[in-house]
Parts: structure tokens; C-alpha cells; sequence
């Protein structure tokens, strides 16, 4: 996994295992982070659609400092990123088998 992430915390924090990941191009859309002071002051690593915390290897992405929330934030939105690129390969490559390299 990306980042030093489990395939669990992949999937706590995407909603699907790796070989499931490619199923949806809308799924990339879905999960795109961002980050917010709270009243206390400490920082969040949040869904930006649903506003519910991230979870990384199980753990809520609350209380963070700022520069750990920002880290984070981006990791999780670069590793989005990564995902996006990899589906398009994938699918490109699955819809359009003669333009694989080595193919006569």
C-alpha cells in the first residue's frame, strides 16, 4: 500500500479492497479529503462530501496537529490520485487490447 498503509487501513479509508478499487471511476470522485480546525483547536482529516473524519489503520484522523493533518491529507488525496491513474490504465488497457505493447 501506498504511504506505509495497510491493506486494511486502505480499506477503512476507501471503502474497498485493492482488487476492488477499479470498480467504479465514480468511486475516485467519492473520496477526496480535506482538512479543518475544531473548537479545541486540534485538526481533522475529513471526507469532503460527508464531513465524517477519515480512518486510517482503523484510527479516526482527529486530534492532529496541523502539519500532521496536512500530511495526512495530502497522502490520502496523492494515494486518490494514484488509484485514478492505475483505473484508467486498467481500464483502458481492458477495453482496447490492441494497443497493449508486444501485441502483433
Amino acid at each position: 500500500m501506498a504511504n506505509g498503509e495497510t491493506e486494511a487501513g486502505h480499506k477503512a479509508v476507501s471503502g474497498c479492497s485493492p482488487n476492488n478499487r477499479g470498480l467504479s471511476g465514480h468511486a475516485f470522485r467519492d473520496h477526496q479529503y480535506g482538512r479543518r480546525v475544531e473548537a479545541d483547536h486540534s485538526w481533522t482529516v475529513y471526507h469532503v462530501f460527508t464531513g465524517i473524519p477519515a480512518h486510517v489503520d482503523g484510527a479516526p484522523m482527529v486530534g492532529l496537529t496541523r502539519a500532521h493533518a496536512t500530511t495526512s491529507m495530502l497522502n490520502l488525496n496523492r494515494r486518490n490520485v494514484e488509484a485514478r491513474k492505475e483505473w484508467n490504465r486498467t481500464r483502458q488497457a481492458a477495453e482496447h487490447p490492441e494497443t497493449r505493447v508486444g501485441n502483433p
